[in-house]
This record gives C-alpha cells, sequence and structure tokens, in this order.
C-alpha cells in the first residue's frame, strides 16, 4: 500500500472510532448497574460518542479537503498535515460554533458565550484530534515496519520532477 492510500483510509478512523464508541456505551446503557468507577473511566468514550453531533459535519468537512488536498503529496507533507489536523478541525469547530450562535441576544451574550463554548469544543477537538492522528500514525509505523507501506525514495530529477516517487 502507498502512503497516500493509508492517508486517505487514516482520514476514515474518527468515523471507525465513534462507532466503536457508540457501541460501547450501547453496551452500557444496557447493563443495569454499572459501577461508579467505570462510569468515570468510561465518560471519555461518552464524549466521544455524543460528540459526532458537534463534530460530524465540520470533521467531514475537512477529511473531504484534506483527501482532496493529498493528491499527488510526499508522505512528509502528509505527516504535517495530520499533525496539523486537530487544530485545522478545532478552528472549524469554532466556526460551527459561532455560526451556532448568532441568534444571540446581544453580542456581549454572544461574545460571552463563545468564550467558554470555544473553549471546552476547542479543548475537546484538540485532546480526541490527537488521539486519532497518534493511533493512526502509530499503525502507520507498525505497518510500515512489517513492509506493508512502500517507503517513499528520492525522485530523479528527470524532466524537471521534484516529486518524491513512492516505490
Amino acid at each position: 500500500m502507498k502512503p497516500r492510500t493509508y492517508f486517505g483510509i487514516a482520514l476514515l478512523f474518527p468515523y471507525i472510532l465513534w462507532g466503536i464508541c457508540a457501541l460501547i456505551v450501547a453496551i452500557l446503557s444496557a447493563v443495569q448497574e454499572v459501577p461508579e468507577i467505570l462510569n468515570t473511566v468510561l465518560m471519555p468514550i461518552v464524549f466521544y460518542a455524543f460528540g459526532i453531533i458537534l463534530w460530524f459535519v465540520p470533521y467531514t468537512i475537512l477529511a473531504i479537503g484534506m483527501w482532496i488536498w493529498s493528491k499527488s503529496k510526499s508522505t512528509m507533507a502528509l505527516y504535517k498535515l495530520a499533525l496539523l489536523a486537530p487544530i485545522l478541525l478545532s478552528a472549524l469547530m469554532l466556526i460551527e460554533v459561532v455560526l451556532v450562535s448568532l441568534p444571540a441576544v446581544s453580542v456581549a451574550e454572544l461574545a460571552k458565550d463563545l468564550l467558554g463554548q470555544s473553549a471546552l469544543v476547542g479543548g475537546f477537538s484538540l485532546v480526541f484530534g490527537y488521539l486519532c492522528v497518534g493511533v493512526a500514525m502509530g499503525v502507520f509505523k507498525f505497518l510500515q515496519s512489517k513492509h506493508r507501506i512502500a517507503e517513499e525514495t528520492s525522485a530523479s530529477v528527470s524532466e524537471g520532477n521534484h516529486t518524491p516517487i513512492v516505490t
């Protein structure tokens, strides 16, 4: 598999993680008595499962944009974009929060609400975003070590081709 192919597949990881979290939440909701300590430990899973309401549209826009942009990019460019993706998602989520908060009664109320909402949504976006990126990069490194993902080699500079070739 080529690195660009893996990058495209890795863009689906947050959706797969959401499916796993939603399944865990569904199973836990069927259980009558859940120990308090387990509730505390599983709270991030619940946040992620219900968080799809907030992140689905911004992440889908981001993933489509990243997928289109990634055509004919080097592995290093894809790596840098993956590290930047949670920050971009936070920015898109901020735009979403502003659009949802627009019907505010006054500008002062909008500013007050935006500060808290932005911190909460942005913080969760960064935490879960870097979690997903970390897992995807870990899987990438593992697959590379098992020779399931091709290594990039330096391209020859013939005919003005300056982009790396994937072997």
